[in-house]
């Protein structure tokens, strides 16, 4: 574990448009996308064995293992920074929209999660499958069948984001889910594998830039 750094301010890009990352914090390009079209949940079927639970009561270390198992590989560990106090009151609130996809056996194998913003946006904040269900066609139902328990009329714009850490294939799944880029931004963050907060093994695609350690991977 490292000293936690400062996030800066600014990064200062140089003539070659490059921007120096401090030690101990990760970049990624976040790309936010939206859709002003209602969920189609009759359009996709799930497949036989699986179908959308809501889990009552919210189960937190339920959630924080599916929340790992899910996120692990792609770095997720926004929620895992909470306390579970806070954690519980957000996935309880009454604007959350949390559903678990179950399959035959009744292990979870994906994470729904929606914030509702005012009186017409969504937000789909997680959303994921456990790595030995992904290619199963799980995705397009399972995205429009959450969002289906999370509407209702007076929404106008669902919206979510993505980034470079995510799986490769996400970008283009969101947008043959009707979604389409409207923002990019650089997000730096603490790397959380520095922290203790993830296993130093989470996500290899990603640099572990710890320069204090000869045997890290950069």
């Amino acid at each position: 574990m490292i000293d936690q750094p400062d996030i800066p301010w600014h990064l200062e890009i140089d003539e070659d448009g490059f921007a120096e990352v401090p030690i101990g914090l990760h970049a990624t390009v976040e790309t936010s996308l939206q859709r002003d079209t209602a969920p189609n949940p009759g359009a996709y079927r799930l497949p036989s064995g699986f179908r959308l639970v809501q889990p009552e009561p919210v189960d937190l270390d339920a959630f924080k293992a599916l929340f790992s198992d899910i996120g692990e590989p792609w770095l997720w560990f926004g929620r895992l920074l909470e306390t579970d106090e806070d954690m519980q009151s957000i996935l309880t609130d009454q604007n959350t929209t949390l559903r678990y996809l179950i399959d035959s056996f009744a292990d979870p194998v994906g994470l729904f999660e929606a914030q509702q913003q005012g009186d017409d946006t969504l937000e789909v904040t997680y959303f994921g499958l456990r790595s030995n269900v992904m290619g199963k066609g799980l995705g397009g139902p399972f995205m429009e069948h959450g969002l289906a328990a999370a509407w209702h009329s007076g929404i106008k714009r669902i919206w979510l984001h993505t980034c470079t850490f995510d799986s490769p294939y996400a970008l283009a799944f969101y947008r043959r889910q009707g979604f389409r880029p409207f923002k990019q931004r650089i997000e730096v963050a603490t790397d959380p594998r520095l922290t203790g907060l993830l296993p130093r093994t989470a996500a290899p695609h990603i640099p572990l830039a710890d320069f204090s350690d000869p045997e890290a991977s950069t």
